[in-house]
């Protein structure tokens, strides 16, 4: 890739602090233990070469630690292609401007593109960002400048200074079997009741399900099985709200991270492209607790309190 200069302005260091990843994994180790629990289920058959099999799938999750796992994670698990030579075209002053930006070497971060309509970015790992074709198409066609994709990419190289995703992969990766699992169960459960049955409905007999069998556990002093239920209830709930919750905070660090490096007009105009107009739609109150990303209006609000937004 070609290099270019680019010269901060006074004062704007992007800012490097944050364990938002580190806060991500520990909401996922319930799902991890889940599937390393169903693992020993599934391949108790095996008999003394069960515990081999198993350390085989957690040395492969640490694998992806390696910048060939990474690669190869992404590649397989999220559809990351490296950019085609018109798409390099286009990407490559925004990306070297952005690493300039974030005190970046062209070498440490591996920059791909996602064959997706919906314009979005992706920061994973320890060292990948992607932009989506609907992001390349979005800008060409509102014929925005370089700095908005400038704007993109900084906020992307953000979460990596966050550390927002550095184990994102992997417990992606060691997590797999159990959200695998739930999300077969939860569509039995709704091929069951049907589909035109309110979410709701089907949560609440699921609580009462979880509620009485603890009662009854309890009644009968299994205790052990009162801990487990009880606890598998609570994680159900806690674990993807806390994810999300994470999720959100560690993005308006990265906006943060973009602003201070004098992008944060930018990034405002950028956000406003991406969103389509969708700004002021009315959402339900779990999908906003479930949401990974903060409503961009919200976003749009933090950012003009941002010194250095050049």
């Amino acid at each position: 890739m070609t290099t270019m200069s680019v010269s901060l302005p006074a004062g704007a260091q992007p800012r490097r602090a944050g364990h938002f990843g580190a806060w991500r994994a520990l909401a996922a180790v319930p799902a991890m233990v889940g599937s390393l629990l169903m693992l020993l289920v599934l391949f108790g058959w095996m008999g003394q070469w069960e515990g081999a099999v198993l350390l085989g799938w957690i040395g492969s999750g640490a694998a992806v630690f390696t910048r060939l796992g990474e690669r190869v994670a992404g590649r397989v698990g999220a559809g990351f292609r490296r950019p085609s030579k018109a798409q390099v075209a286009l990407l490559a002053p925004a990306w070297a401007a952005a690493l300039v930006r974030a005190g970046l070497a062209a070498s440490e971060v591996d920059l791909y593109v996602q064959r997706s309509r919906e314009p979005n970015a992706y920061a994973a790992g320890g060292r990948s960002v992607a932009v989506t074709t609907g992001v390349l198409a979005k800008f060409q066609a509102h014929r925005r400048g370089e700095d908005y994709l400038v704007a993109i990419l900084t906020h992307e190289l953000g979460h990596h200074a966050t550390r927002g995703t550095k184990f994102a992969l992997v417990t992606m990766w060691l997590a797999l079997p159990w959200r695998f699992a739930s999300r077969l169960v939860i569509g039995i459960g709704l091929a069951t009741v049907g589909r035109r049955q309110p979410l709701r409905l089907l949560a609440l007999v699921v609580l009462a399900g979880v509620v009485i069998a603890v009662v009854q556990a309890v009644q009968q002093r299994q205790w052990a099985v009162a801990v487990v239920l009880s606890t598998v209830g609570v994680c159900a709930v806690l674990c993807p709200l806390s994810d999300a919750a994470v999720s959100r905070r560690s993005e308006y660090a990265a906006d943060r991270y973009a602003a201070s490096a004098g992008l944060g007009a930018q990034l405002v105009a950028a956000l406003q492209v991406l969103d389509g107009g969708q700004r002021g739609r009315r959402v339900g109150l779990v999908a906003r607790l479930l949401s990974r990303h903060p409503e961009v209006g919200r976003r749009i609000e933090a950012l003009g309190g941002v010194p250095g937004r050049g």
